[in-house]
């Protein structure tokens, strides 16, 4: 009994080795760039946002993988049919203005990298009634061609 212990012991003990080797370590200086990268992009699709500007936020994302999009509770198969919601959505909406009041990127790789996020919105609509909006939101990007792209979203808003 004791040496099929002593046995799979040196065995996992080797079999952890192998996996603690092959995982990727970052420095913190390259994720401070990686955060740096993110916090960029991540700026220029809120502007794209607060504008209403449909192209640039599209041009943000990849949706090679079909992973999903959430908004409000409402599942978006394919990041498309989540756009035509948000153009129906933004009718009479004349722009926003979005405060972020707490953000976290997370590095995971050199490659995939989360933001959460958090704050509020002032939507200021045709009708001269602007109203105020609180939002949470959890971005995955995934560096592809070289840029910085969210491949997956959660976003949940109250009013």
């Amino acid at each position: 009994m004791k040496k099929i212990f002593s046995i799979s012991f040196i065995y996992f003990l080797t079999l952890g080795f192998i996996y603690y080797s092959n995982a990727q370590t970052i420095s913190d200086q390259q994720n401070a760039k990686i955060e740096k990268e993110i916090d960029s992009v991540f700026i220029i699709e809120v502007k794209a946002a607060e504008s209403l500007d449909t192209e640039k936020l599209t041009e943000a994302v990849d949706d090679r993988y079909n992973a999903g999009f959430i908004v409000n509770g409402l599942y978006f198969e394919r990041f498309d049919s989540l756009m035509n919601n948000f153009k129906t959505r933004s009718r009479g909406v004349d722009n926003q203005h979005i405060t972020i009041k707490s953000k976290k990127i997370t590095v995971l790789s050199e490659n995939i990298a989360l933001l959460t996020a958090s704050g509020d919105t002032k939507v200021n609509v045709s009708s001269g009634n602007p109203f105020m909006v609180k939002f949470f939101w959890s971005f995955v990007y995934e560096k592809l061609n070289g840029k910085w792209k969210v491949i997956q979203s959660h976003q949940s808003n109250i009013r």
